[in-house]
């Protein structure tokens, strides 16, 4: 369906995923063309062995370290640095206090999902995600490298759970695979440019970034550690609006299966990976609060973005 096919105020619903990219005052990290150059870089980093020939040479790389240095400048500067932990006692505090904040910030879109969004709002978000997520096993089998001991395990556990406990069927990319294309149906009025969207894919490539780069290794596990110990209540919303259409259980497996085990992987992530490397390393606190600052505010823009796109569409159908 072309853009010309929809009704013409359906337009605002896919200009307002292209408005990031729009404006002269547009970070170049912040437009939709940057962003797609990293995402389609990492996916080539992290090609199966079988795709080898597709991996990116060593000349390739200068143009996207510029990059992603461009955008962690640009992060940086719109995060309060000042009054940062400097223990782990402090962290411990600082971080439970910053997690109370991002759901306070959520909370809106997040209780809209779970009681007023139409059957084609959730499908719009859920189609989005599908940018988010799609290679997390690799962040986190790559966010493991060089850990010793309990700290390993807790991230090994969270692996496990992402392989499906070792049963082919429970892999959780495969799970979260059967939701899209469920919910791509419910989409057909609208172009599909309304999925091009600059801020999810920040939202997926910080992770990737975080992940490949080993000098980010503390802002990734910052970033993981948020991202993880808030799903439980992302999901349950998304959950309880699923189910409010009748979307088949099988087709929100993945989303259910969340609710539960990432309760569990939070808190390790909390107890058993930051507080005990604040310990045996202060210094690396500051850049692990980055993390989890820069994780904040991308995805507080994602989610703001997803609920201007899902009023516009909204008001097209009126």
């Amino acid at each position: 369906m072309s853009t010309q096919a929809i009704p013409e105020t359906a337009q605002h619903a896919v200009s307002a995923a292209h408005s990031i990219e729009t404006s002269s005052n547009v970070p170049r990290c912040n437009t939709l063309e940057a962003q797609k150059r990293l995402n389609a870089f990492y996916l080539r980093e992290l090609a199966p062995p079988s795709a080898y020939d597709t991996i990116p040479q060593p000349a390739e790389y200068d143009e996207i370290l510029t990059l992603e240095s461009e955008w962690n400048l640009h992060e940086e500067s719109r995060c309060d640095l000042s009054g940062l932990p400097e223990t782990a006692a402090q962290l411990e505090e600082w971080y439970y206090d910053l997690r109370r904040t991002n759901r306070e910030a959520v909370a809106p879109f997040f209780r809209f999902l779970a009681e007023e969004a139409t059957l084609e709002q959730l499908a719009y978000y859920v189609c989005l995600e599908a940018q988010v997520d799609g290679r997390f096993d690799d962040t986190i089998a790559l966010s493991q490298i060089g850990m010793l001991g309990d700290m390993k395990l807790a991230v090994a556990e969270n692996f496990w759970d992402e392989m499906g406990l070792g049963n082919l069927d429970g892999m959780h990319t495969l799970l979260f695979g059967k939701a899209e294309p469920h919910f791509r149906q419910y989409l057909q009025r609208f172009d599909p440019s309304i999925l091009s969207s600059a801020l999810a894919l920040k939202n997926g490539n910080l992770l990737s970034m975080y992940a490949l780069r080993r000098w980010y290794v503390l802002r990734l596990l910052g970033t993981l550690t948020l991202l993880e110990d808030t799903v439980p209540y992302r999901f349950s919303k998304m959950v309880k609006g699923m189910r409010r259409h009748a979307v088949p259980e099988q087709v929100i497996e993945y989303h259910v299966l969340h609710t539960k085990i990432d309760v569990i992987h939070g808190n390790s992530l909390v107890k058993r990976v930051l507080l005990p490397l604040a310990q045996q390393n202060p210094s690396a606190i500051r850049d692990i609060c980055i993390g989890c600052l820069i994780r904040f505010n991308v995805e507080k823009d994602y989610y703001e973005g997803a609920g201007t796109v899902m009023e516009n569409m909204r008001q097209s159908l009126q």
